[in-house]
This record gives C-alpha cells, sequence and structure tokens, in this order.
C-alpha cells in the first residue's frame, strides 16, 4: 500500500508543526516499552463501527482481559453473548447476536503478539507507520496523546488515530480507517495491569450444535 496524498494532506492539517513526528516516535517508544513490562491486562471497553455503506452504526460494550504471550478475551455484554476469544493456540469469534449457528476459529502465530488489543499498533511502530503527533486530551479523566499512525505495509486500514495515556503510556482509545471508509472506535476504561488472570478465564467450548468454520 502506498500512502496517499489525501492522507498526507489530513496528517498536514492536523500537525503543521516541524519536530510533531519526533514527538510522536518518542511517545510510541514508551508506550512499546510500557507494554513490554506487562503482562496481564483487564479493562472495560466500548465499541463503535461506523459503516457509510451500509448507513448504519453499531455500538458494543463488555470487559476485556489480555495475558501474554496470546491470551485474550472480549466478552460483550451488549450485545450480550458476544465474545472473542484467543487460547492461545486458536482465535475464537462468536457473534450470536448476529449469527448463533456458527463459530470462526483461526490459528494464532505463536510468535506474535495478535491477540493483544491495541497493542498490535506498537509493534516495531517508529518503522511500520509514519506517526505524527496531533495534540493532548483527556480520555476518562486522564491526559493522553493523541497520534495519527499511517502504516507503511499493506494494511485493510489507511489510518489509525491512538490515545496514548500520558503517565502510563498503556492505549486508552483507538480509532481504526478502514479501506472502505468505515471506521471502528474501541474506548477502554478502567484499565487495570498487572493483575491475575486464570488461563482457564481464555478457554472457549463451542456450544452444541454450533457450526465451527476454520480459516
Amino acid at each position: 500500500m502506498t500512502i496517499t496524498a489525501n492522507v498526507l494532506a489530513f496528517l498536514a492539517i492536523l500537525a503543521p508543526q516541524a519536530g510533531d513526528q519526533g514527538r510522536a516516535e518518542e511517545v510510541l517508544v514508551a508506550a512499546a516499552r510500557a507494554y513490554e513490562a506487562v503482562q496481564t491486562l483487564k479493562s472495560d471497553f466500548s465499541q463503535r463501527i461506523e459503516i457509510p455503506a451500509l448507513e448504519t452504526e453499531k455500538e458494543g460494550r463488555g470487559i476485556v482481559y489480555q495475558k501474554k504471550p496470546n491470551y485474550f478475551r472480549m466478552q460483550f455484554t451488549e450485545p450480550a453473548g458476544d465474545v472473542v476469544v484467543a487460547d492461545g493456540q486458536w482465535f475464537w469469534m462468536y457473534y450470536p447476536s448476529a449469527q448463533p449457528d456458527q463459530v470462526v476459529r483461526t490459528r494464532i502465530n505463536p510468535s506474535s503478539q495478535s491477540a493483544a488489543l491495541g497493542q498490535q499498533f506498537l509493534v516495531n511502530p517508529t518503522e511500520r507507520y509514519v506517526a505524527t503527533y496531533v495534540e493532548s486530551q483527556v480520555i476518562d479523566g486522564r491526559a493522553a496523546h493523541l497520534l495519527a499512525l499511517v502504516p507503511k505495509f499493506d494494511a485493510p486500514y489507511t489510518l489509525v488515530r491512538v490515545w496514548i495515556d500520558a503517565e502510563d503510556y498503556l492505549v486508552r482509545k483507538f480509532e481504526i480507517h478502514e479501506e472502505n471508509e468505515t471506521v471502528r472506535t474501541i474506548t477502554l476504561s478502567n484499565v487495570e495491569a498487572g493483575i491475575d488472570l486464570s488461563d482457564d478465564l481464555f478457554s472457549f467450548t463451542p456450544p452444541a450444535g454450533v457450526e465451527v468454520f476454520t480459516r
């Protein structure tokens, strides 16, 4: 994927001052180090998906649990019953609110951190993204750095806006602009790091009668 002129112009409007890219890279490096030191995370989340092609929006919320290296559980309370689980080997996606008769699973690359919510933007960030510091904002009563990231690699999205906490440097919010103009926003609150999380929390058994599709 190439960086389009429209995206570059957008970034120039957001942060026209010299040195903003350097500041963004400093924040990204600090955030990457913060996540290296964290083994477990728990937080509340809210999600909003704007789909211009369908002229619709979808919203959800719940609790997300994360444990290194590749354990993850995103348990929805709205829509109730929807869940995404990474058990270290498989990534399971079950959305009974939309497709109650099927589960989709994909194999997890054991060398990746693909299951970590928000952390995927902090893997070699200065090599993988053109980063721009936008401004300081307040998220859930806490100061945060807002960055704009344009991927240098082939990706299903053209822009990511990410809010990184100014104190602990953990991600509090991210906004993904996909190629089809869909915008997916996830906000994290009540973030707890370094807590005990049982491996049993990350197990998933497909309900009886539900068909499993492997990708």
